[in-house]
């Protein structure tokens, strides 16, 4: 059988014969089933985009979709239209236990920036990170911190476990350490039993600054990535960062190893010269 435009030609006499019919015009033939025109079959369906299968499988599950990709998946040479906000926790824990606990202040500085950036709101980020060396009143607004993120993430309905009353019970418990560190002598000779205090006191501080932090940019980076609209990129390495992340090590953890290897290399107490 050939096909000649919209009609086909019989393979016994040569005859054209329409479609439709079933014998052939001229010879009486039976025309064979396999001589009707051949529908050529559609292209099978391109295979839906990964984005476009997990909204649905979101919509199904009743879940809202979030289509603002996570900072892994968007690719090196996409991220100049991205907001650096994201802030890996792993990072700042490290940071804040290298730098004895000093690296709050950067953090302090650089997310009240990021929140005065995004909402417009009056703020000022240097000022607010000095603000925690004034005693008592660093507590006030490092809730207060914590409680404008929280109100954000609540009024967008981002799931948050931040807690500004925990936060302010666990920096409290900081400045407790501190002060019984102060209770310590700084002078030779110290006991082994005085040093081991040093270290256990230096460790939980910063352990537990590390913590504090590492928790609260969890939640400030779900609030980020849920931010409608908004393409989030990495927040690269600042020179300032690192530079508070080097004093804190030689001033926090650099006097700690002083008072365990030589703490005669201590300045001595002038009151308790003879």
């Amino acid at each position: 059988m050939a096909v000649s435009g919209n009609s086909l030609t019989c393979q016994r006499c040569g005859a054209q014969y329409s479609p439709e019919h079933r014998f052939c015009g001229s010879c009486g033939a039976e025309v064979r089933v396999d001589d009707s025109p051949q529908v050529p079959s559609e292209p099978p369906p391109r295979p839906q985009p990964l984005s476009q299968v997990s909204e649905e499988m979101d919509r199904l599950a009743g879940a809202p979709y979030d289509p603002t990709p996570h900072p892994a998946t968007v690719p090196a040479g996409q991220l100049d239209d991205a907001v650096p906000y994201y802030i890996p926790p792993n990072r700042i824990a490290l940071l804040t236990v290298l730098s004895a606990g000093l690296y709050i202040f950067f953090w302090m500085y650089i997310t009240w920036r990021h929140y005065r950036d995004h909402t417009g709101e009056i703020a000022y980020p240097i000022f607010h990170a000095l603000t925690l060396l004034v005693p008592v009143y660093n507590l006030f607004r490092l809730h207060a911190h914590m409680r404008v993120y929280q109100e954000l993430m609540e009024a967008r309905g981002v799931p948050t476990t931040l807690n500004p009353i925990r936060a302010v019970l666990v920096y409290f418990g900081v400045f407790l350490l501190s002060m019984l560190s102060l209770t310590l002598p700084a002078e030779a000779p110290i006991s082994p039993a005085q040093q081991g205090a040093y270290v256990i006191i230096n460790v939980l501080q910063a352990t537990l600054v590390a913590w504090m932090l590492w928790q609260a940019q969890g939640n400030f980076n779900r609030f980020w990535q849920h931010r409608l609209g908004m393409r989030l990129g990495w927040m690269p390495l600042n020179p300032v960062e690192m530079a508070v992340t080097i004093l804190g090590f030689i001033f926090g953890w650099g006097m700690l190893a002083v008072i365990l290897i030589d703490p005669t290399l201590l300045p001595a107490d002038p009151a308790a010269s003879p």
